[in-house]
């Protein structure tokens, strides 16, 4: 018994209704690494202390307390940026603000004598030699 192929067309009404796939985009780890820097330069940090804290929801015992998901990568994402700060810092002071002004925390470029679009990429390579050689950051280099 031999079956019949019928050939499927799609409709075009079908493939307006098809779901928009977004393409895959590679993010380089340099620019990871800043944006998880740029958020926390901007965060709200005015919650800070002991007035922040609700007694209710702290807790003295360790061992009771499961590791919330979104807290373990908060405090990941913590880390990283703390480590691009300290490599920011240890840059040269042009180089540094090179890369705020890059990121947009520093508002205007300080350095007339220097082109700004020679001195970034400068900076980045730089930079990017700091970040493989933090140990928070460098898991993020191949």
């Amino acid at each position: 018994m031999v079956e019949e192929s019928v050939p499927v067309v799609r409709s075009a009404a079908r493939r307006a209704n098809a779901i928009p796939v977004a393409a895959r985009v590679e993010t380089k780890a340099l620019d990871y690494c800043l944006d998880v820097w740029m958020r926390w330069q901007r965060r709200d940090d005015t919650r800070l202390g002991w007035r922040g804290r609700s007694a209710i929801l702290q807790s003295d015992y360790a061992e009771d307390v499961e590791g919330d998901s979104d807290e373990l990568y908060e405090v990941m994402e913590t880390r990283v940026a703390e480590g691009v700060e300290a490599m920011m810092q240890s840059l040269p002071r042009h180089l540094d603000w090179a890369i705020r002004r890059r990121c947009n925390i520093a508002t205007v470029w300080r350095f007339p004598s220097l082109d700004f679009t020679d001195v970034v990429g400068e900076a980045e390579r730089a930079l990017e030699i700091l970040l493989r050689k933090n140990i928070a950051t460098r898991i993020y280099f191949d």
